[in-house]
């Protein structure tokens, strides 16, 4: 049985796995000769990437300032200005299209495919996924900006996203311009609008600390999850193969760009993916804490996991101390259930609910607890296994209402 630790170790040994570096395509190279060490195929899907996430919403931002400042003395122009901002951020936060970001510098990435191969007897596909880039840090995920954002969404017994803040910003100078269009510029107007302005001018330096910051070494995110996944490989490989399911393994890149491997892989794929019997199991930052899944996820409006699939989750929770939450990000699962995938996301979380060290030089191989991978390794097999159990025998008797519908 291979040990996680050491597979984390070996992936961080690639430092400044940013989305688009040879250092990222190093890591790629070695994740594919892994798999093949374990006895599957690997091939690498190259796609190309625009990852420049902090300079996109900067450029967001200050079209956002300008917008606020003009719309005063001449609004009509600053509600064009607002709204290109507003539907850019959409666009980009929720993944349906780009804009501003067409703008900034475009990378080569790729993704690690593995398949195992059934000669078709099989009616399901899983596939098991993990992204293997690291992230750049930044002052917005020091160590007590993570605290306090946690504390603060436990007071409102809500997550609070880093982003949210921005998008909503700018829809706000938007309706004030337009306000102030059709006559209305009354005191509140001006004081709302100065409130969300601010808000602007404090992302500025926010996104260009990240633009400049270094790489971290990413060892629970997301180094946790790959290893994770090559461990559910060589468990349901083999003499383990599931009955009703072919296991695809998915290591994406470009992750930290906000999902730009993932968003690749399904385009090419799409034809070859079926909903109806296709189940996508994500696996991400799992070195520290207790299991938890996602029930729902997005940076601006929370997109619902699969029923389902949340379903046979709560069933594991009690076995293994796991609960579900909803998280104010996105996760490669995210990306999948947009396109109308069966998709959950496990991940671990502190007792407050949040990943420590997350986005920080200190994501290190010296602070992954090894309990909280085999706690998450555990709950994946269950998980696989009752899916295989449940919705394998549906798909296997071809019932044309499985579990995986949501009619």
């Amino acid at each position: 049985m291979m040990d996680p630790l050491r597979e984390i170790e070996a992936l961080t040994e690639f430092g400044g796995r940013w989305p688009g570096t040879d250092a990222e395509r190093r890591a790629a190279v070695h994740l594919a000769e892994r798999l093949r060490s374990l006895g599957r195929e690997a091939e690498l899907e190259p796609t190309r990437i625009r990852p420049d996430y902090p300079l996109t919403h900067l450029i967001h931002a200050l079209l956002g300032i300008a917008a606020s400042v003009v719309s005063v003395s001449h609004p009509l122009i600053g509600i064009v200005l607002a709204f290109v901002a507003v539907v850019s951020t959409f666009g980009d936060l929720t993944g349906s299209f780009f804009l501003v970001r067409r703008l900034t510098p475009g990378r080569a990435s790729q993704n690690v495919v593995s398949r195992e191969h059934s000669g078709g007897e099989k009616p399901g596909l899983l596939v098991l996924t993990a992204h293997y880039d690291a992230a750049r840090t930044g002052a917005v995920f020091g160590r007590r900006s993570l605290e306090r954002t946690a504390a603060l969404s436990k007071v409102v017994r809500r997550p609070i996203g880093r982003l949210a803040p921005l998008f909503w910003s700018l829809v706000v100078i938007f309706v004030c311009a337009l306000l102030r269009l059709i006559g209305i510029s009354a005191f509140p107007v001006t004081v709302v609008q100065f409130a969300a302005t601010v808000v602007l001018i404090v992302a500025v330096p926010l996104l260009a600390d990240i633009a400049l910051s270094g790489i971290v070494p990413g060892a629970n995110d997301n180094a946790s999850g790959v290893a994770t996944v090559l461990r559910l490989s060589q468990r349901f490989g083999g003499a383990n193969l599931l009955r009703h399911f072919e296991v695809m393994v998915l290591l994406p890149g470009a992750e930290e760009g906000f999902l730009l491997g993932m968003r690749a892989w399904l385009k090419r794929h799409k034809k070859e993916l079926d909903p109806g019997s296709t189940i996508v199991v994500n696996v991400d930052t799992v070195g520290h804490g207790t299991v938890r899944w996602q029930t729902k996820s997005g940076f601006i409006f929370p997109l619902a996991f699969h029923p389902a699939l949340v379903g046979l989750c709560e069933e594991l929770g009690e076995k293994h101390n796991a609960r579900g939450v909803v998280s104010r990000s996105v996760s490669d699962a995210y990306s999948a259930r947009a396109s109308g995938l069966p998709a959950i996301s496990i991940g671990c979380l502190n007792a407050m609910d949040y990943v420590p060290n997350y986005h920080q030089h200190a994501d290190t191989p010296e602070n992954i607890d090894p309990d909280s991978l085999d706690r998450a390794f555990n709950f994946c097999v269950d998980l696989i296994e009752l899916i295989d159990e449940r919705v394998g025998a549906d798909l296997a008797r071809d019932t044309p209402e499985t579990v995986l519908s949501e009619s």
